[in-house]
């Protein structure tokens, strides 16, 4: 037989979940994800490629060369000039180098780069263009 008296307790007494910590805590992982998916090391520019009606989607292990429309040059994702291509290319010799030009660069600045690639010994050169819809 119970003895003991049993201790009911109140309607402000009683055990709760706080849902609080938990929403923080989930917002906080959900933006430390967002930040990380967003975070890339190849920087993305506003370049508008120029439109071919036949061409294919590829990923390419590559250096990538851009030919901003006033005529300057970055080797991936960073200022650079003709010699410091050149260079980069003879001292790295990368089997593929992609040049994205924006489609106002006059011709001159793409041959440039590639006389630069083809000095340097590069295997394969592409050039990037955006499919027509």
């Amino acid at each position: 037989m119970n003895l003991r008296k049993r201790h009911r307790l109140g309607a402000d007494e009683r055990a709760y979940i706080d849902v609080v910590p938990l929403v923080d805590t989930l917002l906080a992982v959900f933006l430390f994800l967002a930040i990380l998916a967003f975070q890339s090391p190849i920087t993305f520019l506003a370049i508008k490629l120029p439109e071919a009606e036949k061409g294919k989607t590829q990923r390419l292990l590559a250096v990538r060369v851009q030919i901003l429309p006033n005529g300057s040059y970055l080797l991936e994702g960073k200022h650079s000039d003709l010699k410091t291509i050149e260079e980069f290319l003879k001292k790295n010799k990368p089997k593929i180098l992609v040049v994205e030009a924006h489609e106002d660069v006059p011709h001159k600045f793409v041959v440039y780069v590639m006389d630069r690639a083809k000095k340097a010994e590069v295997e394969d050169l592409v050039i990037s263009v955006k499919k027509k819809k």
